[in-house]
């Protein structure tokens, strides 16, 4: 029943089934999906739970330091963070309030817990606050804190918080703990349920594809072999119909098309044997004309298409005879025409040569009288541009040594000034190495008494630790002192020898720049000597440059006259040249076209 089945049928029918066990399979792992990602969200929450917690307890301790901070300080800074801290701790339980509010017991865990922190925070550590306030600023301030009794017997109720919130953190892990081990049973069974699926899809797909082989491979083998045959030359192969279905239909159509191919065959061999005939024939009188024999008769006629091409070449051989009686006539003429033209050319060649070369060398000539122009044109050009460039450059020249002048004078004011300044500058340094020597004894002294006051601190114990620190902190700064003031005296020490120096260099730059402006002032006078005489050179090369740019103009027409004369010789030449080649290449062709024609046997 299943081989009579169209193909589309099977088809549909195999693949239908594989798509219903796969849609059920993605319908079965989509709900396992679903509560997979329920099971992580639950997952999620616990952690933002625990999160929020240590959140909580991170508020606590942050409470405890800076409030220490201030029993210590008593700084309003400390206070004021102090109180923000303990202002946070109502919103980080709140957050916790509204994760739990779920579960009935953590619910009522931190509303108590909520109800120790206030009384902690309100009773304890406002209480201390208030009482380091009053304390103020006085001496054992923070040794009497630290000796108060709430303050050393404060850690029962900070105790019972981290006791409910560590009670609450465990109850969170032991439900991610459940949640976790839930979702692996959750994933087990879906990896269990996708394996088993696969397999079941890869085994339908192998039995749906051994079905469909079956059913498709042997009619197409069959097909194949009969193919195969007829290829061989056996035309009497037909191909099996084995089914109902479009392979047993294309199989009968072969068969029918195989048929129809042998009857045809037989047709054609007939038809062939006469066409052969008939093509013998024509082939006949076509190898005489192809051999120069255009005297063959053509005795095929007929309406096919044989008999048209007959009566077509008996018109075309009718046709070939005149017109090779008219070109042998012609050839003859034209081998004449040819020669003659050909000697005509030949002169004319010879004398268009001639009158090249000589346009060439009166060119040549030409070109060379412009060139020279040209180049002496350009030599006044410059001479001129160099007598005006020679005549700004030394009134620059002869001002740039007037301001030069000027401003040695000014610089000859200003190094007396700067030795001035440098003299004050070293009487500033010695003034500044008492004062070094002063800051040196006074960070002498602070070293002894932070000395002093750590012995004092070490005796006092515990009450002194924090008033030790500051004497050793007292101490390091004044040793940093004492080490940053040698450095300045030895930099100052450095500066006055610098100073030393600069003073004696700006003397002799001082004398020299004296000296430098007495020469400044002899070169002055000597440029304006030359300026005047280039002065008088301009305009003597303004007369030589116009004479020279008239030279110019008329050697370049000459020039431009003689190219356009040499143009119009060479493109005389060059057809010359190209007459005598047609010639000669008609006379070729009129001596093959002689030739070829005379192979030709026509009737008279």
């Amino acid at each position: 029943m299943f081989k009579d089945l169209s193909i589309k049928t099977k088809l549909y029918l195999s693949f239908s089934a594989i798509l219903a066990i796969i849609l059920v399979l993605l319908a079965i792992a989509y709900n396992r999906f679903s509560s997979l990602q329920d099971a992580n969200a639950w997952d999620r929450h616990t952690m933002e739970v625990i999160q929020a917690i240590d959140q909580l307890r991170n508020d606590m301790l942050q409470v405890q330091v800076e409030a220490r901070g201030y029993y210590l300080t008593g700084t309003p800074d400390r206070l004021a963070r102090t109180r923000k801290e303990i202002s946070d701790l109502p919103e980080t339980i709140a957050m916790l309030q509204k994760l739990t509010a779920d579960n009935p017991v953590q619910v009522a865990r931190f509303k108590q817990l909520e109800q120790q922190v206030k009384v902690w925070s309100g009773e304890v550590i406002e209480s201390q606050l208030k009482l380091r306030e009053q304390m103020g600023d006085k001496p054992g301030a923070a040794d009497a804190m630290g000796r108060t009794g709430p303050l050393a017997h404060n850690t029962s109720g900070v105790s019972e918080i981290y006791k409910s919130m560590a009670a609450a953190a465990a109850e969170e892990r032991q439900l991610l703990a459940e949640r976790s081990k839930a979702s692996d049973q959750l994933q087990d069974t879906m990896r269990m349920l996708l394996t088993g699926g696969g397999a079941v899809c890869v085994a339908l797909s192998l039995g749906v594809a051994w079905l469909l082989a079956r059913a498709l491979l042997s009619p197409l083998n069959n097909l194949t072999h009969a193919v195969n045959r007829i290829a061989a030359g056996d035309q009497s192969a037909r191909a099996a119909v084995l089914a109902a279905d479009e392979l047993g239909e294309v199989s009968t159509e072969f068969n029918r098309m195989a048929q129809a191919i042998q009857d045809n065959q037989a047709r054609e061999l007939a038809d062939t044997n006469a066409l052969r005939a008939k093509v013998d024939s024509l082939l006949g009188v076509v190898s005489k004309a192809a051999s120069g024999d255009l005297t063959g008769k053509i005795e095929v006629s007929g309406d096919d298409a044989i008999g048209r091409l007959a009566a077509g070449l008996d018109r075309m051989f009718d046709n070939l005879r005149a017109l090779l009686n008219n070109v042998q006539k012609a050839g003859i003429q034209v081998t004449t025409s040819a020669t003659e033209i050909a000697a005509s050319a030949k002169q004319q060649e010879a004398t268009g040569i001639e009158q090249a070369q000589t346009s060439v060398e009166i060119l040549s000539t030409t070109k060379e009288i412009s060139a020279n122009t040209s180049q002496l044109l350009k030599t006044m050009e410059d001479a001129t541009a160099v007598a005006d460039y020679t005549t700004s450059a030394t009134a620059d020249a002869q001002n740039n040594l007037r301001r030069m002048d000027s401003t040695m004078q000014h610089m000859v004011s200003a190094t007396d000034s700067i030795n001035a300044k440098l003299a004050a500058l070293s009487e500033k340094a010695s003034n500044i190495n008492s004062v070094l020597t002063t800051i040196t004894k006074v960070a002498d002294q602070t070293n002894i008494l932070s000395l002093n006051a750590a012995i004092e601190a070490e005796k006092a114990g515990e009450a002194g630790r924090g008033f030790s620190v500051v004497a050793t902190e007292i101490r390091r700064l004044a040793d940093q002192t004492s080490v940053s003031t040698w450095d300045i005296e030895q930099m100052l020490k450095e500066m006055q020898s610098a100073v030393s120096a600069s003073v004696m260099g700006m003397d002799k730059f001082s004398e020299e720049i004296r000296r430098s402006v007495g020469e400044v002032r002899q070169v002055t006078d000597q440029l304006s000597g030359v300026m005047d005489q280039v002065q008088k050179l301009a305009p003597q090369f303004d007369v030589v440059l116009q004479g020279m740019q008239s030279q110019a103009v008329g050697a370049e027409q000459i020039t431009a006259t003689m190219m356009q004369l040499n143009d119009a010789t060479q493109q005389t030449v060059e057809s010359l040249k190209a007459t005598s080649e047609a010639v000669h290449q008609l006379q070729y062709a009129a001596g093959d076209l002689q030739t070829s024609v005379a192979n030709f046997a026509v009737a008279v």
